[in-house]
């Protein structure tokens, strides 16, 4: 038996199996990892399910995280008590969860004006599912204790056991099971493996090898906390009190410059405040160490970036007092990932940020690891033991969205972000969805938030939905076009000199464009010119400087309706040839025929 936060907790050894037997492996003891675990129980497939984390205690680095309502009422589903926690217990202890429920968000402009934004805790759910703005280590502590409640020693059906200091080394697995064998050379074997272990996914390298590194944002962040006291106690570097105080109210505040974003929130019932610093920051070398993606900050440093970057301005005061009260702070470096293809591959499946990581921008990280959870459960107890139906099944319901988020969080920064044109903010406004997080009080395009925070994803429907490709291919294409939307898609931009689409083209001739400025893109085997495109065109800007000279189907995917996919043949220089090509050409008719 070992003790976790002063509370025991079994971690057990395999039993023999009997007959009618599923077992579910996780690998990752993490948010995703746990979330899965309390889902795929709640299924009622399984008869065991075993969580491996490969840390020796439950532990998580950073500070503040939101979950908000579309990941909220998931949890309340599942019996994670997000707010009952006491706030001024001690760190790390196994509890109920202590979020601080903020009121609005607030804008701090470089005038020193200020706007602010009720928070919507109802949403057009209904259901008051509300924003729970946390401290990580919080939200782990709260999942633990659920879990702890279908612990082996507690007699429950379909018990949960966790197993620390597990890491993957491989991953094997045939017609009747699959099996995960860990860095210390033990191995178990089940029905399913998830892999839930994060951006740096052994089970990722074990099943899918090679088909996705991490590329680097150019964004620096810094992150710590503040302790209560500390915050009413602040003062500006003169002793005059700050102009606004995160003191004077629950509330999320923003500052930002074009190259820098200081966000502030509470967590831990208003007891700390969360503070989140980001820079550009084009030098990626420091890293590169293999010790992982963060370490701890050099205070000074920290405090000089964001002095630097926001020299001048009426707010740099305010900025440099709150960087300068954090308390072990610590440096991370944002990558992404490309988003794969495919989740699932026989009877190991994706969830959380092994998936789809996606930059923090959006506030989405951890309500889509739990939306994955949800629908993953959700198909296991419409399918049952039928593995390869229940894992294609929440893969197709959850891709498209999903990517989606990975997708657009990378917009949010100002260095990828494409230009604000008049036929983007167009295009934005007659969809009427709202494509900016809680916090952006710009208007750039709709209102309407409901697909976000309304969203339930425990409603899979019960047949196997068509595969949608891409981040954005989540209206049906049988919808009819408003009136403005149409208008808008017969009036987009063509070149003087379209292209034929039959020039054939080589991997080599497409390296030759590469480069913002002269750039081609891949998608589905065809070679598009985006080089006066990325000027005319929503997200051009964005594509050119991602996907220049690359393969970009699995973001791009299915973005365009048909009679946008017939506008973008002005567009198609020819197909790709060569082996690598071919490759791309009989896995996309597999995916058609599917």
């Amino acid at each position: 038996m070992t003790l976790v936060a002063g509370r025991p907790y079994v971690w057990g050894q395999t039993t023999e199996e009997p007959e009618g037997f599923m077992r579910a492996l996780i690998a990752g003891g993490g948010m995703a990892g746990l979330m899965s675990a309390l889902a795929l129980r709640e299924s009622g497939a399984f008869t065991t399910i075993d969580v491996f984390e490969q840390t020796r205690v439950p532990s998580t680095a950073g500070a503040g995280l939101n979950i908000p309502p579309n990941a909220a009422r998931l949890s309340r589903w599942l019996g994670v008590d997000l707010d009952g926690g006491d706030p001024k217990g001690p760190s790390g202890a196994i509890d109920g969860g202590r979020a601080a429920i903020l009121h609005e968000t607030r804008m701090v402009w470089p005038d020193g004006s200020i706007t602010r934004k009720p928070m919507d805790h109802d949403t057009a759910a209904g259901d008051n599912a509300g924003f729970h703005h946390m401290h990580r280590l919080d939200l782990l502590m709260c999942l633990h204790k659920r879990v702890l409640d279908f612990a082996p020693e507690t007699g429950s059906d379909c018990p949960i056991q966790v197993h620390m200091a597990k890491g993957v080394e491989a991953v094997t697995q045939d017609a009747e099971s699959v099996t995960a064998i860990f860095t210390d050379g033990t191995s178990e074997t089940g029905d399913l493996l998830i892999g839930a272990d994060g951006i740096n996914s052994q089970v990722l390298d074990a099943v899918w090898p090679g088909v996705s590194t991490k590329r680097w944002t150019e964004v620096v962040v810094y992150r710590g906390l503040v302790p209560r006291d500390k915050v009413a106690a602040a003062r500006k570097p003169d002793g005059s009190p700050l102009d606004f105080n995160p003191i004077e109210t629950m509330s999320m505040d923003s500052r930002e410059t074009p190259v820098a974003q200081h966000l502030t929130y509470w967590v831990r019932g208003g007891e700390l405040l969360n503070v989140w610093l980001a820079y550009y920051e084009p030098n990626a070398e420091e890293f590169e160490r293999e010790e992982g993606d963060w370490f701890p900050a050099d205070r000074d440093e920290m405090v000089g970036q964001m002095s630097k970057a926001f020299e001048g301005d009426p707010r740099h005061d305010d900025v440099v007092t709150l960087t300068g009260l954090i308390e072990n702070p610590t440096k991370w470096g944002l990558y992404d990932r490309d988003a794969l293809e495919s989740w699932v591959e026989g009877r190991v499946g994706l969830v959380g940020d092994a998936a789809h990581p996606m930059l923090p921008t959006y506030g989405q990280g951890a309500a889509q690891a739990f939306e994955d959870a949800a629908a993953l459960g959700k198909a296991f107890e419409l399918h049952s033991a039928d593995i390869y139906s229940a894992l294609l099944h929440y893969e197709r319901v959850r891709y498209y969205r999903a990517t989606r988020f990975q997708f657009a969080s990378k917009f949010l920064f100002k260095h990828l972000e494409p230009p604000d044109s008049p036929e983007r903010r167009a295009i934005l406004a007659a969809v009427n969805e709202r494509d900016y997080p809680m916090f952006d009080h710009n208007e750039r395009a709709g209102s309407d938030d409901s697909w976000i925070y309304a969203f339930d994803a425990r409603e899979i429907g019960e047949k196997l939905p068509l595969r949608k490709l891409g981040p954005w291919d989540f209206r049906s294409r049988t919808q009819a076009l408003g009136d403005s939307r149409r208008e808008i898609a017969h009036n987009l931009w063509k070149p003087e000199k379209p292209w034929t689409g039959d020039r054939p083209v080589t991997r080599e001739e497409l390296a030759q464009h590469a480069t913002f400025d002269d750039c081609w893109v891949v998608i589905r085997g065809k070679v598009y010119d985006f080089t006066e495109w990325k000027d005319h065109h929503p997200g051009g800007p964005f594509v050119a400087r991602m996907y220049g000279g690359k393969d970009a189907t699995a973001e791009f995917g299915e973005f365009h309706s048909r009679l946008a996919e017939k506008h973008m043949a002005n567009f198609c220089v020819g197909p790709l040839v060569g082996a690598a090509a071919e490759r791309a050409g009989d896995a996309f008719e597999a995916h058609e025929r599917a």
